[in-house]
């Protein structure tokens, strides 16, 4: 696919976020996921056999419908495996050990067994002593527990980069875009965007706020919207709709995922008097903080901007943006 024919232009990366860890006032929550169907299962069918599930019910039920449970039970992705040389490469993220016990150097490393839970409770709260770790540690009779810097704030970030820094298939390492970047010294986290505040509890006279396990991802067409930001720029008398990626990485991260803008300039009447289109994939991509132009010639009294996306495992295009920009 050819390049946009747009000019890529630098843009201030600007998007508030709050910490991971609780303060008095929460942060604005997202709505919840409501996540369009793409090829793969909607929820992990076994997520109530999770030993966790007897006291973390609410968390398991949320987590059961995310990519991270359905990471080894996805038919699809078993199906990819074939044929692929060193498929078992994948395994380590599909199904890691606890990601504590290699203080999250090199990749993970497959579990032997109790592969079909995925991205397990156990592989991002359990310590190689056994406790299981919290962003608090507070005390429980079931089990021995403890406060983790990897669970709170930035301290998060390496944690979910463990996974999500690997280029393998048709995945992109999009961690080490975000790691790169000023946005982990701004004390910004992977989590306040891809997990929403949903509720504030309160045990042995401490207050915390609570992050969603129904993970925020693309497959959310209201989130995917809110990874950029538009706006129209006027000048010598032409009209240009300027894209800026909001994302704390390049969008898209996967390979065969294509997005496509399409914008309409029009006049007072209601008359089209200028279209273009912009489409970004893995060979041509918005990088973090980034943005592009897309030239709509004469002034114009508003412009319509429409957006679709399209995975690799689905056949139809699905629309996540329709938005109307004037001067």
């Amino acid at each position: 696919m050819k390049r946009p024919a747009a000019a890529l232009v630098l843009a201030a990366f600007a998007v508030c976020l709050a910490s991971a860890a609780w303060i008095p006032q929460a942060p604005p929550a997202r709505p919840r996921p409501t996540p369009t169907p793409d090829g793969r299962p909607t929820r992990l069918e076994r997520a109530s056999e999770s030993s966790c599930n007897e006291c973390h019910a609410e968390i398991v039920t949320e987590w059961a419908s995310t990519l991270h449970a359905m990471a080894w039970e996805d038919e699809l992705y078993q199906a990819d495996l074939v044929g692929r040389k060193k498929a078992e490469s994948c395994h380590g993220c599909h199904a890691p050990l606890p990601l504590h016990a290699s203080g999250f150097e090199g990749k993970p490393q497959a579990r032997p067994d109790a592969r079909h839970f995925g991205v397990s409770c156990e592989s991002c709260h359990l310590a190689p002593d056994g406790a299981l770790l919290g962003p608090t540690g507070v005390a429980t009779d079931k089990h021995a527990t403890r406060r983790a810097e990897s669970l709170t704030g930035t301290g998060s970030n390496a944690l979910c980069s463990a996974c999500h820094r690997t280029t393998v298939g048709p995945v992109i390492g999009i961690a080490k875009d975000f790691e790169q970047s000023e946005l982990p010294a701004q004390g910004k986290s992977c989590v306040e965007c891809h997990m929403s505040v949903v509720r504030t509890v309160e045990r042995v006279g401490v207050k915390r706020d609570v992050r969603s396990h129904e993970l925020q991802t693309p497959r959310d067409p209201a989130f995917l919207a809110s990874a950029f930001s538009w706006k129209l720029l006027e000048a010598d008398g032409r009209t240009k709709a300027v894209l800026t990626n909001l994302a704390g990485h390049r969008v898209p991260g996967l390979i065969g995922r294509e997005i496509e803008f399409r914008a309409r300039a029009l006049d007072a009447s209601g008359k089209e008097i200028a279209k273009a289109t912009l489409v970004l994939d893995t060979s041509s991509y918005l990088p973090l903080g980034e943005s592009l132009e897309m030239e709509l010639g004469a002034r114009c009294a508003k412009v319509e901007i429409a957006g679709w996306v399209r995975d690799p495992r689905v056949e139809d295009a699905r629309r996540f943006v329709e938005l109307t920009l004037t001067p």
